[in-house]
């Protein structure tokens, strides 16, 4: 109810400060009068007294509402004799008061209430934005809540605005977050604050149960500053529902979407919507508005899983449950998504043609676009399975090559294989959702059935190897390492893990690559390196042949004995598990720590954390990183910070329990090799050689990994599947270098479908069955460099080269491109800085077969540029082709996908 004098002029709410402040004025030591009217509103809500500070002490002042002149009588006459003061707060005029009762106030007045003076005096203002005049509600709700102790904070320049005023009121009224923080910025109130402020029950309620024209007023105002999402907020708080306008605004960006919805009943349900929202019309647009601010809030929330099932629900209530999968954020839509790409990969199978691959690439785009693809643990599990699934797919639409030698397959299986072996042990943990849990085991057998063909392939070249003893090629035998790859190098850290595969390899050195140490690789093969092990793959034979330098069976002591003459540094020193083990506090003991710092040129450390894991856990559902592996992040730390070069290698690597079948009956007492006796099953292999150092120089053993002879463990090592025998050996700098006794720094080490999607022509979709095992034969001297038997096939990079037609086309598009004049002007332009011809030549080529896009570590690995300075490298190569600030290559929004934009390129430059 509006309150108006005999006047007509609208009276002001009294508050405790504006009170304060004319008792304060007016109140003097000794005086006669304790009566103090003030013309106001006859209301009063806070206490009925207050106590005063003055010169001659407290005086407490009593407040009472006088609604008449009657009622100003009787309070004087109640209040004759108090030593306090009283104030009386009346909206009845002075005449209608008379004589009488006016000579017993103080001034003999009623004092006229000026809130917007008081206001000023609040806001140290000087002067009042008149569009905050006009909202007559705010200088009482102003001065009623006006915070105690600090007040409001100054008017920026001394005019205060409505913007900072109100601004600072719903700040205030609208309540604080469980961390303190206002839901409502002063300087900024934005719609997701509102959002925000509708989950809270007891905020609403207090905006709820604010006077009628406060709570109109302030809401007004705020629609007005934050648009549509604020207004639809504050109208489904008004309708009482509040509580769901989160969910509501979700459920009405789906209801009215920029298109088509293809849901027969969604005028029903934009109705029961509209219920919720007292029933006013909701434009598509401001729905649209409204969703988007929800879905900012969301981000925002710790926990959003409640208000998104709620979405869902009311969703279906509204009967346009079809709707939910149309959601960037909803968990139906997530579900719905992720059973709609395990069927494309299901349907890819088992050789993925064009179509198909594309299908799948698609579907994954859309899971991935999801906003749950990166919230919460378990979804990002699952998306993470699901990438891996696609990359499995990916590598199926890979035409494998024939391994024509055992230098094939172990390169393979250090180049492409370790990466498949990475992404199967994530697959193979599975998803919650039985359809998709189907469609990952139809992929793993498939991937399994190709693993298992290099498998048989590598294991015949083996055994005909090992049979003959036959010069390895490009493979170095394992007892050789330190004297040919590791001597070498110099001063360095070489850490044995003992157990390891090129797989778990393949992920820590993603991280260490990520932790700013660079890669480096054999400058002859153009990737890592591989060591040939001993047999049977066990750690007696491996690591004592490793790290003594010789062929031979041991343990700790042979290895420590035998390990400065293997380096060929009298002062080399080799730690093993127990000697790691550091007093409380240190995350290194003092005496690897000093032999780390000091003058030695090689350091080894065996770490036994994988070959453990396959005893004590499951090696499979591990994620391999350095603090997975006790003491990796202090000796990779350490190696940093006294400029040693990393060497991480293994001594042989392991297979996985994964629906493994018994062979019994066999007498063996290790899990993945037996002595000779018996038949020779599907799966083995007998081997009889120099190199096999048990069971008197021969033995049977596996090449299927799903073969074991022993009692079932988590994980087991002896055979002579990839997995197993290819050992991985890896070289690390801290500090960039160009090269380091014959390494360089590496491109990308990922095989291309590890991040890109794989272009297939269509005669890709056949696949190419790998060959019988054959003797290998030393190749004639025309053909080789001097002493090298076997050569590595460089064709694989894991994606198929485009088709030869449109290759040469991109390669005489760039020949053309590098002939022109302006391509010579823009190279002299750029001086120093440009980058050569041949690197602009490869980048460019490598973007035009990949269709104009490709994830960065593609890019690297295709133009055989270092990782650590593609980006770099790429904005030399961008200071050469872009012409008047045009330039034809960038990144797309994601910031690792390189953009080649070919129509600037043809308009520039002039050519097609």
């Amino acid at each position: 109810m509006i309150e108006t004098s005999g006047t007509g002029t609208r009276l002001a709410a009294a508050t405790l400060p504006a009170i304060r402040s004319i008792v304060s004025g007016v109140a003097k030591p000794g005086q006669s009068k304790r009566v103090i009217g003030i013309h106001a509103r006859p209301e009063w809500a806070g206490e009925p007294s207050f106590p005063l500070e003055g010169a001659s002490g407290e005086t407490l002042v009593q407040v009472r509402a006088c609604p008449s002149a009657l009622a100003v009588r009787e309070e004087l006459i109640a209040h004759r004799g108090n030593p306090g003061y009283l104030v009386v707060l009346t909206d009845t005029d002075a005449a209608d008061l008379g004589l009488g009762l006016l000579t017993h106030l103080v001034r003999g007045m009623l004092i006229p209430l000026k809130p917007w003076d008081l206001l000023k005096q609040s806001f140290a203002a000087r002067s009042v934005d008149p569009l905050l005049l006009a909202e007559d509600w705010a200088a009482s709700a102003l001065g009623r809540w006006e915070p105690a102790g600090s007040g409001w904070p100054p008017a920026p320049g001394g005019a205060l605005t409505r913007e900072h005023a109100l601004g600072h009121l719903a700040s205030v009224l609208f309540g604080a977050r469980a961390d303190g923080e206002p839901y409502l910025t002063p300087g900024h109130p934005d719609a997701t604050g509102l959002l925000r402020w509708s989950l809270d029950p007891v905020a609403t309620a207090a905006v709820a149960a604010l006077p009628g024209e406060v709570r109109i007023g302030l809401t007004n105002w705020l629609g007005g500053v934050t648009g549509p999402a604020g207004i639809w907020t504050l109208r489904a708080a008004a309708a009482g529902h509040g509580g769901d306008a989160l969910p509501l605004a979700l459920a009405a960006g789906l209801l009215w979407p920029e298109g088509r919805t293809g849901v027969q009943s969604i005028g029903e349900a934009r109705g029961l919507l509209r219920a919720r929202l007292g029933g006013a019309d909701l434009p598509a647009e401001q729905a649209q508005t409204w969703s988007r601010a929800a879905e900012a809030a969301i981000v925002q929330l710790n926990q959003p899983d409640g208000l998104l099932e709620r979405a869902e629900e009311l969703l279906r209530k509204f009967n346009a449950g079809a709707l939910i999968t149309r959601s960037t954020l909803l968990p139906g839509a997530y579900d719905s998504r992720l059973r709609e790409f395990a069927k494309t990969v299901r349907n890819a199978l088992p050789v993925p043609g064009p179509a198909e691959l594309d299908r799948a690439e698609q579907a994954y785009a859309q899971l991935a676009a999801h906003e749950l693809a990166q919230r919460g643990m378990d979804r990002e599990r699952r998306a993470v399975v699901a990438q891996m699934a696609l990359r499995l797919l990916r590598s199926l639409a890979v035409p494998d090559e024939p391994a024509l030698t055992l230098a094939d397959t172990l390169h393979h299986q250090i180049r492409v294989g370790a990466y498949a072996e990475w992404a199967f042990a994530d697959v193979w943990d599975g998803d919650l959702d039985e359809q998709v849990g189907r469609a990952y085991r139809s992929l793993l057998e498939v991937v399994a059935a190709r693993r298992d063909a290099r498998d048989r392939v590598l294991a015949g070249h083996l055994a005909t190897m090992v049979a003959a003893d036959s010069p390895p090629g490009t493979l170095v035998p394992i007892e050789s390492a330190l004297s040919t790859l590791v001597r070498p190098l110099g001063r360095s850290l070489l850490i044995v893990l003992d157990g390891m595969s090129a797989g778990v390899l393949a992920e820590l050195a993603a991280e260490l690559v990520g932790s700013r140490w660079i890669e480096l690789i054999d400058s002859a093969l153009g990737h890592r390196r591989v060591l040939l092990p001993a047999l049977p793959t066990v750690t007696e034979t491996c690591r004592t042949s490793l790290l003594t330098g010789t062929l031979r069976t041991g343990g700790q002591r042979e290895e420590k004995s035998g390990f400065a003459a293997a380096t060929g540094d009298p002062a080399a020193r080799l730690f093993h598990k127990y000697e790691l083990r550091a007093p409380g506090g240190h995350s290194l003991h003092s005496e690897v720590r000093g032999a780390v710092e000091g003058e030695a040129r090689v350091v080894g450390v065996v770490l036994n954390t994988v070959d453990d894991a396959l005893d004590k856990m499951d090696p499979g559902g591990t994620t391999w990183t350095r603090a997975q592996v006790r003491h990796l992040t202090a000796l990779t730390e350490a190696a940093r910070a006294t400029g040693r070069t990393l060497i991480l290698t293994s001594d042989h690597g392991h297979v996985i329990e994964r629906d493994s079948v018994p062979l019994t009956g066999t007498g063996a007492e290790s899990a993945r090799w037996r002595p000779v006796g018996g038949p020779v099953t599907e799966g083995e292999i007998a081997i009889e050689g120099r190199r096999v150092l048990l069971g008197g120089g021969a033995a049977v053993l596996p090449w299927r990994e799903g073969l074991r002879y022993t009692a079932k463990r988590a994980g087991y090592h002896g055979g002579v599947s990839a997995a197993e025998v290819a050992v991985p050996f890896a070289v690390f700098s801290a500090a960039p270098v160009d090269g380091i006794a014959g390494w360089r720094p590496a491109p990308a080490q990922e095989p291309a479908w590890w991040h890109s999607t794989v272009t297939l022509a269509a005669s890709t979709a056949a696949p190419v069955t790998p060959p019988a095992p054959r003797k290998a034969q030393r190749p004639s001297s025309s053909r080789l460099p001097e002493n090298q038997e076997e050569l590595i096939s460089f064709e694989e990079l894991a994606l198929p080269a485009a088709p030869p037609v449109l290759r040469r086309a991109a390669e005489r598009f760039v020949d053309k491109l590098l002939a022109t004049s302006l391509y010579a002007r823009q190279r002299e332009s750029a001086g120093r800085a440009a980058s050569d011809d041949e690197r602009v030549r490869a980048v460019l080529i490598a973007l035009l077969d990949g269709g104009g896009r490709l994830h960065e570590s593609t890019l690297s690995a295709l133009a055989q540029v270092p990782a650590t300075r593609l980006r770099s490298v790429l904005a030399a190569v961008r200071r050469v082709l872009s012409v008047d600030g045009y330039d034809p290559i960038g990144y797309d929004r994601d910031g690792v996908t390189v953009v080649l934009d070919i129509g600037i390129l043809i308009e520039q430059f002039g050519v097609s």
